[in-house]
């Protein structure tokens, strides 16, 4: 398994939400952070990083959740309600067929309305497109009230092609992409001890042309499905050993005695590529054709940028 080991993740977990507490030095009017984040294959996981040591380096108190473990989020809808527009929340996504991850989506729209806090979209991607999802989370976060500090779209490693000799987003995020997520923490930090900190527009994160942006809201995770790879579990490789379920976002894996995936599944293929037998297969050459010509048509740059 990777570092996203389940007893190392929940020690991480815990030892994060009581980060402040356990400081015993924040108080409401002090600046702070949250960082909630999804990240099925470790991209948007790895720019949270990121993100939590600029602010430790900055001495800024900073609590971060994985909504992939799938945990009680109200200790970090507390912390925001009490902490009002002295905190600024992280919220990243990977974009699965131009969208956000439904576990992201729904956590906004379960988050406390008209707080006063400040917010930071943020979504790696895979070099074929980032669709709207920036637009989609700036869009609902202000519908919860909270105001737009900045945002960012990273180039990851695409999901689809850590089996490809060479995948889109092949070594991303690198070095030059966490100096600029750092940057935009920094910025952000600093708009954040302003008097009337500016906002960014919301229409900053509709960069998609006019006609492709149309073309994106139509298309849904749901619709995607009919045309990605089907998988197979291999019942002579598999252990049943249950790590496909323990790494699955959205708990979509039950076992009968083997593996079988829900109505739920996002498609981010965690079972396949964490399995440790490699009994989950799926034929990946016909998409990887697809995504290459899409990200040649809509050839979208730069590959990383940040709002600010």
């Amino acid at each position: 398994m990777t570092d996203d080991a389940p007893l190392a993740s929940l020690r991480e977990t815990i030892l994060a939400r009581n980060y402040i507490k356990e400081k015993g030095k924040v108080t409401k009017k002090e600046k702070q952070a949250v960082i909630v984040y999804c990240s099925p294959s470790g991209s948007t996981r790895h720019i949270s990083r990121v993100a939590e040591n600029k602010l430790e380096e900055m001495k800024i108190p900073v609590s971060m959740s994985d909504l992939g473990k799938r945990e009680d989020m109200s200790p970090i809808f507390s912390q925001i309600r009490e902490a009002k527009n002295n905190v600024c929340l992280f919220i990243g996504s990977p974009v699965y067929v131009s969208h956000a991850v439904p576990p992201v989506m729904k956590f906004i729209s379960e988050l406390p309305e008209n707080t006063g806090a400040y917010a930071v979209p943020f979504v790696t991607w895979g070099g074929a497109s980032s669709g709207i999802a920036l637009y989609e989370m700036g869009t609902a976060l202000k519908a919860k009230g909270f105001r737009l500090l900045g945002a960012a779209k990273v180039l990851a490693l695409h999901s689809m092609m850590w089996q490809s000799e060479s995948p889109l987003g092949e070594s991303h995020p690198d070095a030059q992409d966490d100096k600029m997520i750092e940057e935009i923490v920094a910025g952000v930090m600093k708009k954040l001890s302003e008097k009337s900190p500016k906002e960014i527009a919301l229409s900053d994160l509709a960069y998609q042309p006019k006609q492709v942006h149309a073309e994106m809201e139509k298309v849904t995770l749901e619709l995607a499905k009919a045309h990605m790879p089907q998988r197979k579990v291999v019942e002579e490789l598999c252990s049943k050993c249950g790590v496909c379920g323990e790494v699955c976002p959205v708990g979509a894996v039950s076992f009968s005695p083997f593996p079988e995936f829900g109505g739920n599944c996002i498609l981010c293929f965690s079972c396949m590529r964490e399995c440790p037998e490699n009994a989950i297969k799926a034929d990946f050459s016909p998409i990887e054709a697809r995504i290459r010509a899409r990200a040649e048509k809509l050839s979208e740059r730069p590959f990383t940028k940040i709002f600010l």
